[in-house]
C-alpha cells in the first residue's frame, strides 16, 4: 500500500474557519484513511493553539508538527497569509516518531539537539531509520549546535533535513507546532523509518567574488578577525564604506553578498548572512563561523538562483532513483524570496514541473535550512545553512 496525501490551503480570516477549511480540503483524497500525522504551516496570524486543537478535533488525531512561515508554498501557490495543512496515512511498513524539545536557550542548542535526537530514537528501535525532518526556532542564535547535538545520537552522516521557523521579518518571535501546542525557543522533530524512499536536493546559486581569505579569530557566529585584520574589513573594502555605512545597508548586503565557506569536498560553499556590525569591526552571521576557515565573499543573481532550484530538484530525483516521488517539503530561505520577488512565482513552476505536478507540495520560506551539502551520497554532516532551498522529496 502506498502512502496517501492530502493538502489543504486556507486563507480565511477566521482562524478557526481557516482550520476548518485546510482540513476539510486536505481530506478529499483521503476519504476515511487513518491520519497518521499532520504536518501545519502557517503564517504568523494563525500561530494560535485554538487553531491546532481545532485541527486536531477534526482528525482525531494530537500527531500534528510544523511551524510558523514569512509565507507559505503549496501546489496552488504562495501565499502571504494563510494556513496550509497536510495529512499523512501511511502503510504500516512505514514508521514514524515525533518529538519535541522546548527552552532551547536555557538547555545550549547543543544540548536540545542531544535531547532531541534521545527522544527520536527511543521511539525508534528495531526501526530501519531512513531520514529526519526537524522544524525550529529561527530565532535561536546557535543553529549549528541543534545538528551538531543531534547527530551525537543519530550519526554524523545520517540524513536530515528541516528549516527554521520565521516570522514577518520582525525578527521577534517564531513559533513551533507540536501536538496542540504553540511554542517557541524550541526544536520539533520527526524520525522516519521502514520501507520508504527519498531524495534531497540542495542549492543556493551564489558565486565566489573576489581572492580568498582566512578566518583568524572567531567564536560562534561571531568573527573579529579575517586575515589577521578586523573582520570587517572584507566588506569595508569591497563596498568603499565605513562601518555606519555599511549599518544602514545591512539588509541589502546580507542578501547579495553574503560569505561562503569552503569545506573539503564539497562543491558548494556553506553561506552565512551577515546579521550585524559591531563598533570594534567584528561580523556577526546567522550561524556558526569556525576559525581558521577558508572563506570568500558571495555574490547572487536572480538567474544563479533559479538555476540553483533547477539543480537541486535534480539531486531530488537522483536520489529517488526513478521511483514516484508521493510528496514533497521545501525549505526556502527568505533571502532567496527577497531577492527573487515576483520570480519567486517561476521558482515553484520549476518545482512543480520538476517533480510532477500533481505531486503534492508544501513549503515554507526559512531564517535558515538544514541539510548535509554532499546530498547525493548523503556522506558527510548535515549543516546549518543560510540562503539555501532544500527540497526533500519522499516516496513509499
Amino acid at each position: 500500500m502506498a502512502i496517501k496525501v492530502g493538502v489543504g490551503v486556507s486563507t480565511e480570516k477566521d482562524p478557526l474557519q481557516a482550520a476548518r477549511e485546510a482540513v476539510k480540503s486536505a481530506r478529499q483524497n483521503l476519504s476515511s484513511a487513518k491520519i497518521d500525522l499532520a504536518i501545519v504551516l502557517s503564517t504568523v496570524e494563525f500561530a494560535h493553539s485554538t487553531v491546532l486543537k481545532t485541527i486536531s478535533s477534526l482528525l482525531g488525531s494530537e500527531n500534528i508538527i510544523g511551524c510558523s512561515s514569512l509565507g507559505l508554498i503549496s501546489n496552488q501557490g504562495i501565499f502571504k497569509r494563510g494556513l496550509c495543512v497536510m495529512l499523512l496515512s501511511l502503510p504500516e511498513d512505514i514508521h514514524i516518531n515525533a518529538a519535541c524539545v522546548k527552552d532551547v536557550g536555557a538547555l545550549s542548542a547543543v544540548s536540545a539537539g542531544r535531547q532531541l535526537g534521545e527522544k527520536l530514537s527511543s521511539g525508534s528501535k528495531n526501526v530501519r531509520r531512513q531520514f529526519g525532518l526537524i522544524f525550529s526556532d529561527g530565532l535561536i542564535p546557535d543553529g549549528s549546535g541543534i545538528l551538531e547535538g543531534l547527530q551525537e545520537n543519530l550519526g554524523k552522516s545520517f540524513p536530515v533535513a528541516g528549516g527554521s521557523a520565521s516570522d514577518n521579518l520582525s525578527f521577534k518571535r517564531t513559533f513551533q507546532y507540536s501536538g496542540t501546542d504553540i511554542i517557541h525557543d524550541a526544536v520539533c522533530g520527526l524520525l522516519f523509518g521502514g520501507k520508504l524512499s527519498f531524495g534531497l536536493g540542495i542549492r543556493h546559486g551564489w558565486k565566489p567574488l573576489g581572492k580568498e581569505r582566512i578566518v583568524t579569530k572567531s567564536s560562534g557566529n561571531v568573527v573579529y578577525e579575517i586575515d589577521q585584520v578586523p573582520a570587517a574589513n572584507i566588506y569595508k573594502e569591497y563596498f568603499a564604506s565605513d562601518i555606519p555605512e555599511l549599518r544602514k545597508e545591512l539588509k541589502r548586503i546580507s542578501i547579495f553578498y553574503p560569505i561562503g565557506i569552503y569545506l573539503a569536498g564539497e562543491e558548494e560553499y556553506l553561506l552565512r548572512n551577515l546579521s550585524g556590525v559591531e563598533d570594534n569591526g567584528a561580523l556577526v552571521f546567522q550561524g556558526n563561523v569556525p576559525q581558521d576557515s577558508r572563506i570568500r565573499l558571495m555574490i547572487g543573481t536572480k538567474e544563479s538562483c533559479l538555476a540553483a532550484t533547477s539543480q537541486a530538484l535534480d539531486e531530488v530525483r537522483r536520489g529517488l532513483s526513478g521511483k514516484p516521488c508521493n510528496f514533497a517539503i521545501v525549505f526556502d530561505s527568505v533571502s532567496r524570496y527577497i531577492l527573487l520577488g515576483r520570480q519567486a512565482k517561476k521558482e515553484l513552476e520549476i518545482i512543480k514541473e520538476k517533480l510532477g505536478k500533481d505531486t503534492p507540495l508544501i513549503g515554507i520560506y526559512t531564517y535558515g535550512e538544514q541539510a548535509p551539502l554532499e546530498s547525493t551520497h548523503y556522506h558527510g554532516t548535515a549543516h546549518f545553512h543560510n540562503q539555501t532551498i532544500a527540497v526533500l522529496g519522499i516516496g513509499g
